[in-house]
């Protein structure tokens, strides 16, 4: 690749990078703003509709960036990545989206209960380090932090059927409401860890390195 098309590829790939942190803060936000104290809620709220909002103006920009008129051959493997990445960062915004009015509706009403919020807080944690880590793997492209993040997705698996188990057992016990809300939280996070994987598996291919498994 000529040194204008590195130069462009890193740009882009640099670009990525900051768009996936930027998810990572609508989604933090959103989740401290479900799961953190009361007191926070709305300032984590009005944070993470913020930071969609520097997301949403990021992603139409970029959308413009990935195919530039006249880019040459040498960068397609940069295109084929900016696609692939730049898709999975809409669906994270999507998914930020959905954590901040599940936010908002809930702030009429109680919190969480805590034996619901515990676990969901371990999952959230858990699958907003992988959405980090995929931001850092766009840019380095180590393929080691790939196979980290595999590892990630079956301990969230894990994690995922461990609050499901508790919520089946508290039968008769649990508000219906709360039960959907935190099972909605569950599958968004998991949908995150998802999404991660994807991200760094692409940055991988543009290195040369995708692993198996």
């Amino acid at each position: 690749m000529s040194e204008t098309g590195q130069c462009r590829s890193g740009r882009l790939l640099g670009d990525l990078a900051a768009m996936i942190r930027l998810a990572h803060k609508a989604l933090g936000e959103a989740t401290g703003a479900l799961l953190d104290t009361a007191d926070t809620a709305a300032e984590n709220a009005t944070a993470a509709e913020k930071a969609l909002r520097e997301l949403r103006e990021e992603i139409e920009d970029d959308a413009s960036a990935v195919l530039p008129d006249g880019s040459p051959t040498a960068d397609l493997h940069a295109i084929v990545v900016g696609v692939h990445v730049g898709t999975d960062v809409e669906c994270l915004a999507a998914l930020a989206r959905q954590l901040v009015e599940l936010a908002w509706a809930r702030q009429a009403g109680q919190p969480l209960p805590a034996r619901l919020r515990l676990p969901l807080r371990g999952m959230g944690n858990l699958a907003l380090n992988m959405v980090g880590k995929a931001g850092d793997v766009l840019e380095s492209t180590e393929s080691e932090t790939v196979a980290d993040l595999l590892g990630g997705m079956h301990e969230i698996a894990q994690r995922q059927r461990l609050l499901y188990d508790q919520m089946l057992s508290e039968a008769g016990q649990a508000e219906p409401g709360d039960v959907a809300d935190a099972t909605l939280l569950s599958c968004c996070y998991e949908r995150c860890a998802s999404h991660a994987v994807s991200m760094a598996r692409h940055a991988a291919f543009f290195a040369g390195s995708v692993p198996t498994g």
